[in-house]
């Protein structure tokens, strides 16, 4: 008696050699059209690269420290952020009789500087306009005209909810124009950690130069040499603890010339670095 088995393995699946040759023949024609593009477009391909987007990396470049004559007001990083801090200094910022204004834009962003209360001021402009000041540059020195006591608001024409007011003061000692004077500025919000804490971060004077402390936050702060937990913490100098609004003076006549870090006493992550030379 005769035994049949029936086999376990399923049976293999082939194609044709017709259709083999056929599919060979278009896998070829494929590559042959699509090389030939790529050789007629080459040289095009290289003379037109694709755009790229360029990401802005690190800290913005400190403003620059005053000028003879120059009153210096930055434009904060982050200020294109509607209710964040914008100017500094703010709404107490004073321009002495005949200073020019320069605005430094510490934002990554364009702003401007345009006299007016907004953009339905009929007056929008009519003092003075910076137009567009670019992230990380600054305006033109800019004469902000008025008679002192004459309080002048601004604002951005791009982010009009940045408003600001600078007030004419009496011209500083020497005449119309006098230099102000080298200046470290606490913006508002420097007592907030990662925030920026002086402005300029470093500043460099001369030998006997009077150094004006102003603080636009709304917490006390000071400028000590040194740094948090040094022994010789405050020996070169320290403007002690300068209220909301108020200012002081380091005078540097007695400074060796040479670098000098400085903190906060009350916010010991305020850090900066005057630089005093001959």
């Amino acid at each position: 008696m005769e035994e049949h088995h029936e086999s376990s393995d399923k049976p293999a699946l082939m194609t044709s050699p017709g259709r083999m040759r056929r599919g060979i023949v278009i896998v070829a024609v494929t590559l042959a059209i699509g090389f030939g593009i790529v050789f007629t477009l080459w040289d095009e391909m290289f003379a037109n690269p694709p755009p790229v987007t360029r990401l802005q990396t690190g800290e913005p470049t400190p403003p620059p420290p005053a000028q003879a004559g120059v009153t210096q007001i930055t434009m904060l990083a982050g200020a294109a952020v509607s209710g964040a801090p914008d100017f500094s200094p703010d709404d107490d910022a004073t321009v002495p009789l005949g200073n020019k204004v320069v605005w430094n834009n510490a934002d990554t962003v364009p702003h401007t500087a345009t006299s007016g209360s907004g953009p339905e001021d009929a007056e929008s402009g009519a003092a003075f306009d910076t137009e567009l000041v670019n992230g990380g540059e600054e305006s033109a020195e800019i004469d902000v005209g008025g008679e002192v006591g004459d309080v002048i608001p601004y604002y951005c024409i791009v982010h009009p909810y940045m408003t600001s007011q600078l007030t004419i003061t009496e011209a500083e000692e020497g005449g119309g124009g006098a230099a102000t004077g080298p200046t470290i500025n606490i913006p508002s919000g420097a007592s907030v950690q990662g925030n920026t804490s002086y402005e300029p971060a470093e500043l460099t004077v001369k030998k006997g130069d009077t150094v004006t402390v102003t603080n636009a936050d709304t917490a006390i702060h000071t400028v000590t040499s040194g740094q948090s937990g040094d022994e010789d913490s405050g020996s070169a100098f320290d403007s002690d603890l300068v209220e909301p609004s108020a200012s002081a003076k380091i005078d540097t006549a007695a400074i060796d010339a040479g670098e000098y870090p400085y903190y906060c006493i009350v916010h010991p992550y305020m850090t900066g670095k005057l630089v005093v030379t001959e």
